[in-house]
């Protein structure tokens, strides 16, 4: 479980490396919150552009949002170096994978509240929304993905960074 200090660390080194623009700017376009966007970076490789889910010796997941070789952007992005050189695509990539996901669990659960459906997307970005709409019809999305917590701890992280966005943005008017 990620903590105060942890999504910090996280927030600066978006900051630092210029991915806080990056994903703000996907998350912004997709039309979801980019706190849920870091949360899913966070979660994925704690806000770090990397080679992930190594699998008999070979990366499987690739960038900061950890988009799975089964996509073909990801496998060419892994094989020729582009993940470092030129990670916009990778993230829009992912980006759009959580519109479309939010998008699906939405129209399947409208009854749900907004963050029901976003455990839901989250849940689906790791397992699949096949596997994720499964399991939130027999009472929780996370039932297949890794840790079985992975849509309730990217909302617990979104939670976080939310609070230290807001806590940054208080500190910076009150010394204004």
């Amino acid at each position: 479980m990620a903590t105060v200090h942890d999504i910090q660390i996280q927030l600066a080194r978006l900051h630092n490396t210029g991915f806080l623009d990056k994903l703000s700017q996907q998350a912004a376009a997709n039309g979801f919150a980019p706190s849920f966007f870091f949360a899913i970076a966070s979660r994925e490789t704690n806000c770090v552009n990397e080679l992930g889910d190594l699998q008999h010796g070979e990366a499987h997941g690739i960038g900061i949002v950890q988009i799975d070789i089964q996509h073909p952007i990801a496998l060419q992005a892994r094989n020729d170096g582009s993940w470092q050189t030129n990670p916009d695509p990778l993230i829009a990539f992912g980006a759009q994978l959580l519109a479309d996901n939010l998008r699906l669990a939405r129209q399947t659960f409208p009854q749900m509240t907004a963050d029901q459906q976003l455990k839901v997307a989250a849940s689906g970005y790791n397992c699949g929304m096949g596997n994720a709409i499964a399991g939130a019809r027999s009472g929780d999305s996370d039932q297949r993905t890794t840790g079985h917590n992975y849509g309730a701890d990217v909302l617990a992280r979104k939670a976080l960074f939310e609070q230290v966005i807001g806590q940054a943005a208080t500190g910076a008017s009150s010394n204004a």
